[in-house]
């Protein structure tokens, strides 16, 4: 039975074509929009990569500032300081994009989400050795934010020029040629404007007498520091007292942190040890990162020696002799420290671990501090200063050591507000 078609083939052509038309306009569209996709792309990635890079910048601000409050000290009522206004990168121009930074106090709700600890009472002063950045980066016509938490670490209690915070404090006092005073002394030998410590500063009153007791008479004259007594001597027995400040597990968290990010790290095998003798500041000219650049007073660095517990107590994990100088953190752990040459520290020289001590029978001059923690119980000394060792307090020097770049890390990386 034939059935009548008649006109249903020019609609049908017309929605064909229809088709095929909103096809070829979608390909066109397609592929005029993609070049704008790819610019986009690009230009975020670009911001992403400024901002961090401004995360970089302001970082370097943060190490070198006097302290995290210094930072944050004149906040406005919004919190923020600007460490960096539309800034470019170096030797780049605003084509390449351009970077905001903020820093700030975790001073506000929710910022302990971000720190890990509680928020802090105001925006003007830092108590937790924490702050919050923030890079705003624009390129083309994107823009990106990255937050960020910045952390120090900071060298542990100072109470004294010379410290025994562990378990033993066996002394032995060679002469009468050394001198360990807890007033503050520049690295030029001027006097500083901190407040004494004691010139050797014990764990308890124990350990205070058996230091007191390895000094003879004529010696105890050149230990000089805080008096115990107020209305005693500054110098002999009165500058010798315990002080708990400074504990062993402050010491322990504070290795832990210092040896993953030292600038040197070294392994020093039983019995054998480590030996070094000729390690200047200018070393550093040359190579950076050489094994015996131990830092510079504008850049120090974290010296970390590993060495091997040995009950005997008779392994030198660190032996220094000919001409040794450097600027930062020393850390010498399960083995003593021998110096027998010429020894100039700007810093914190610490050793902490097993079997352990500091033997000065050189030319000494350490500006700072110096921690000899023993953890165990040994049958040796922890202290023997022979011939012409000075250990001085000096502020200069723990400062020199808090502004070690290692001791300064960020993290909680965050992309926000997108």
């Amino acid at each position: 039975m034939w059935t009548n078609q008649r006109g249903t083939v020019l609609p049908v052509t017309l929605m064909i074509v229809l088709l095929l038309t909103s096809l070829a306009v979608a390909v066109t569209s397609l592929g005029m929009s993609e070049p704008q996709i790819a610019v986009n792309l690009s230009d975020s990635a670009r911001a992403r990569a400024v901002a961090e890079a401004g995360l970089e910048a302001a970082y370097l601000q943060v190490v070198n500032a006097a302290s995290f409050t210094a930072l944050i000290a004149a906040a406005p009522s919004s919190g923020e300081v600007a460490l960096a206004t539309n800034a470019t990168l170096p030797g780049l121009t605003a084509a390449h994009g351009t970077y905001t930074v903020l820093v700030r106090n975790d001073y506000r709700n929710g910022d302990n989400l971000i720190t890990g600890v509680a928020k802090e009472a105001a925006a003007t002063a830092d108590a937790n050795n924490r702050l919050i950045l923030v890079a705003t980066a624009t390129a083309g016509k994107a823009t990106r934010t990255i937050q960020v938490m910045v952390r120090r670490t900071t060298v542990p209690p100072i109470t004294g020029a010379l410290m025994f915070p562990g378990n033993d404090a066996n002394t032995y006092f060679s002469g009468n040629s050394f001198t360990v005073t807890g007033n503050d002394t520049n690295f030029d030998g001027t006097a500083g404007g901190c407040a004494s410590v004691y010139g050797i500063a014990t764990a308890n009153s124990s350990n205070e007498t058996i230091v007191q007791n390895s000094l003879a008479s004529n010696q105890k004259n050149n230990v000089l520091g805080k008096k115990q007594d107020s209305s005693g001597l500054g110098y002999g027995d009165n500058a010798i007292g315990p002080d708990a400040a400074l504990t062993q597990a402050a010491i322990a968290s504070f290795v832990a942190e210092a040896k993953r990010n030292a600038d040197v790290s070294l392994y020093s095998p039983s019995p054998s040890g480590l030996a070094y003798s000729a390690v200047e500041p200018s070393n550093c000219t040359t190579n950076w990162a050489a094994q015996n650049c131990w830092g510079t007073a504008d850049k120090p660095k974290i010296v970390y020696v590993e060495g091997q517990p040995d009950p005997t107590s008779a392994f030198s994990a660190l032996s220094l002799s000919g001409n040794v100088e450097g600027y930062g953190i020393l850390i010498v752990q399960d083995g003593d420290l021998l110096v027998t040459g010429n020894f100039v520290w700007h810093g914190l020289v610490l050793v902490t671990g097993n079997w352990v001590g500091v033997g000065f029978k050189g030319t000494t001059n350490v500006y700072g501090g110096v921690i000899s923690n023993e953890t165990a119980s040994d049958p040796l000394y922890e202290g023997v200063f022979y011939g012409d060792a000075d250990v001085r307090y000096s502020c200069q020097g723990i400062n020199t050591a808090n502004a070690v770049r290692g001791l300064v890390s960020m993290s909680s990386w965050q992309e926000v507000g997108q």
